[in-house]
């Protein structure tokens, strides 16, 4: 699994995320929830209404994997996309974050974070960006 920096694990935490899933045929499913909370450095969860449950779970049970890219709609700031495994329990959406990439428009879209030196990530965060997380 990939290690968040602080910083990617607050812009999850404070904007929630755009979840997407796919059925075994890629049939595409996004939700939208408003707020995560981490469990470790790797695990993000997510609190479902019973429709997020309805429209995920069938893709989830066909194919575990899910997407995710950091809430507030019209914010590019946190410019990450988010891989992993992914489960529900109850009414909680767990995913295990495995894959981390920016999504920051430039030269850098598309650039795979989790790849790097854990400290590099962090150099890499600090050469372009000031804030820790979402605007408050």
């Amino acid at each position: 699994m990939a290690k968040l920096t602080p910083r990617q694990k607050n812009w999850l935490e404070g904007t929630g995320a755009h979840i997407g899933t796919a059925s075994k045929n890629g049939v595409p499913t996004v939700i939208v929830v408003d707020k995560a909370t981490m469990v470790d450095d790797s695990t993000v969860k997510f609190i479902l209404s019973p429709k997020q449950i309805q429209l995920v779970v069938k893709n989830l049970n066909e194919n575990p994997r899910a997407s995710l890219g950091p809430g507030g709609i019209g914010s590019i700031r946190a410019a990450y996309q988010f891989k992993g495994k992914s489960f529900i329990i109850g009414n909680e959406l767990f995913v295990e974050i495995e894959e981390i990439y920016s999504t920051k428009p430039g030269p850098e879209a598309g650039l795979r974070l989790d790849n790097l030196a854990y400290n590099d990530v962090l150099k890499f965060e600090a050469s372009r960006w000031a804030d820790d997380g979402p605007p408050r």
